[in-house]
């Protein structure tokens, strides 16, 4: 089905004027809102979390809700397990609730370090806030979920604050991206309407969510790939990309045809990613030679991690949140953006990634890939997309 012939929102969940969109450009912008919207917060906190670190990020966010619940705020956390491992793997190795690791998660753990040559930890030391903020009686907690790679609060269910950050010093102090605050406009309310299945993605509101929910895929069947697919499809002068992961083949198809037909198309990666980092090389280095490198392309390498996940077309429309160009993202997930229309905000992003890409360097070709790690990525991404189990 079209985006244009979807039909129209349920009544009651349009936007109303008042909606606003504030771009949180690095880590240190956005948990400095985050933590001042968990303070004033009085009713109810929700949080949706892949990477939480035991780290000091970790801590005062932690610190906070349970400031909150003590207050008498209902904080609602889901954190996934998958997220787990990359908290035992990366940055300080340790994880802020993930603290006993069974023989699965060792034998995991164990490949992981192995092909990364990152020795993680599995010796995890215990954390007395997480303990107290676990058995609060304000507090509710969910970890057995899986897949889920949101990163999401919402507040007194009127602000949503999402974007590519998980709570750790790394996405503080470190990674390129970028949340965003929406306030008004019954933001939280249209995001559970679309977490439900409830109400169908629709391009011609104001804003709305482009997410991936495994109940509402259930309930509506939509794909956030081919949504996603189509409006970058429509765009005609220029496309500008934040990209943490790439390599999923229909998206990079895309993004050759867009420059094929004359499309200004901007990539800003990481010279070498965090995990996944053949792959990424492996995605640019098709993309320069399947367009032949013409003058409207430039793929730009940041010495940084770019953990953002963000697209703004022609200057009118900006996707932003947690969601890759990858088929773990596209379908393996769940995943949530925004999707918006408003050309201050997108004039915002687009300036945001600009300055972030004079840091950077062209890619050039040939690009240092190795075959035999592609393998062992291209492995670890099938098996953890495995099963898409709730």
């Amino acid at each position: 089905m079209s985006l244009t012939s979807l039909p129209a929102s349920p009544p009651g969940l349009e936007p109303t004027p008042n909606a606003t969109f504030e771009l949180l450009a690095g880590g240190k912008a956005a948990f400095a809102r985050i933590l001042a919207r968990i303070a004033e917060a009085r009713q109810t906190i929700l949080v949706r979390a892949f990477e939480w670190r035991d780290d000091d990020t970790g801590r005062s966010i932690a610190g906070a809700l349970l400031a909150a619940a003590e207050r008498g705020v209902k904080v609602t956390i889901w954190k996934d397990r998958i997220g787990g491992y990359y908290e035992h793997l990366e940055a300080t190795k340790q994880s802020f609730f993930h603290k006993k690791i069974n023989l699965h998660a060792r034998l995991q753990l164990w490949c992981l370090m192995t092909f990364y040559n990152r020795w993680g930890s599995l010796a995890q030391s215990p954390n007395e806030l997480a303990s107290a903020l676990l058995a609060h009686p304000n507090v509710s907690f969910v970890s057995e979920k899986r897949f889920d790679h949101a990163k999401l609060y919402v507040f007194d269910d009127q602000t949503v604050i999402l974007g590519g950050m998980g709570i750790g010093d790394d996405f503080r102090d470190v990674n390129v991206d970028f949340m965003v605050e929406i306030a008004g406009g019954d933001a939280a309310l249209r995001l559970t309407a679309r977490y439900e299945g409830r109400a169908m993605f629709d391009p011609r509101r104001s804003f709305d969510y482009l997410l991936h929910s495994f109940r509402g895929h259930a309930r509506n069947g939509e794909s956030l790939s081919a949504q996603r697919l189509e409006l970058i499809a429509g765009v005609r002068d220029r496309l500008t990309i934040g990209m943490a992961y790439l390599g999923d083949p229909e998206p990079t198809d895309a993004l050759v045809a867009a420059v094929k037909r004359g499309v200004q198309v901007t990539l800003l990666t990481a010279a070498r990613a965090n995990v996944g980092a053949d792959i990424n090389l492996l995605t640019c280095a098709q993309i320069l030679q399947r367009t032949g490198s013409p003058a409207n392309l430039r793929v730009i390498f940041h010495p940084r991690m770019v953990h953002a996940k963000v697209l703004v077309g022609d200057g009118e429309w900006v996707d932003l949140g947690s969601t890759n160009f990858t088929r773990l993202s596209h379908g393996g997930y769940e995943e949530v953006d925004v999707f918006c229309r408003d050309r201050m905000f997108a004039r915002r992003v687009e300036q945001a990634i600009a300055e972030e890409a004079r840091a950077g360097t062209p890619a050039t070709l040939p690009l240092d890939y190795r075959l035999w790690r592609l393998a062992f990525e291209l492995g670890v991404s099938a098996f953890q997309g495995r099963k898409k189990a709730l």
